[in-house]
């Protein structure tokens, strides 16, 4: 991944969008001062505030990320975005470390509707819900 990229491994999705992502796998990542590192967002817009939510919407489900590390330039280094219509499951963090590219500054995790689990060590915390 190269330097101060906008995304990393980034899955966003159309909000009227229809159909489904699955058995998608990242691994080996290194990100170097990247803005989203990690991301899936489901309520992605072309213009900020102008989409209403829907009740439709890809379903993603069997994404894995494996082995990820590196620096992020925002404060939110794991986004994972998902559509309370549609949610994503069964996503699978494994062996993630990310820190911020600013000595001193935390990075965090920030999940809605993002199902799944993590798997050896994940920075900063995985912020999954648990599957029932």
């Amino acid at each position: 991944m190269g330097s101060g990229s906008r995304h990393g491994r980034y899955g966003h999705e159309d909000q009227v969008g229809r159909g489904h992502v699955r058995g998608v796998c990242f691994k080996s990542i290194d990100f170097t001062d990247v803005k989203n590192p990690i991301i899936i967002d489901q309520y992605y817009c072309d213009v900020r505030g102008a989409c209403k939510p829907t009740k439709t919407g890809v379903k993603i489900s069997d994404v894995s990320y494996s082995g990820a590390s590196g620096t992020s330039n925002s404060t939110i280094a794991i986004n994972l975005n998902c559509s309370q219509a549609v949610p994503c499951t069964n996503i699978v963090l494994d062996t993630i470390e990310l820190a911020s590219s600013t000595r001193g500054k935390q990075v965090n995790s920030s999940c809605n509707n993002a199902y799944g689990r993590a798997v050896g060590v994940v920075i900063p915390k995985s912020c999954l819900l648990q599957q029932s």
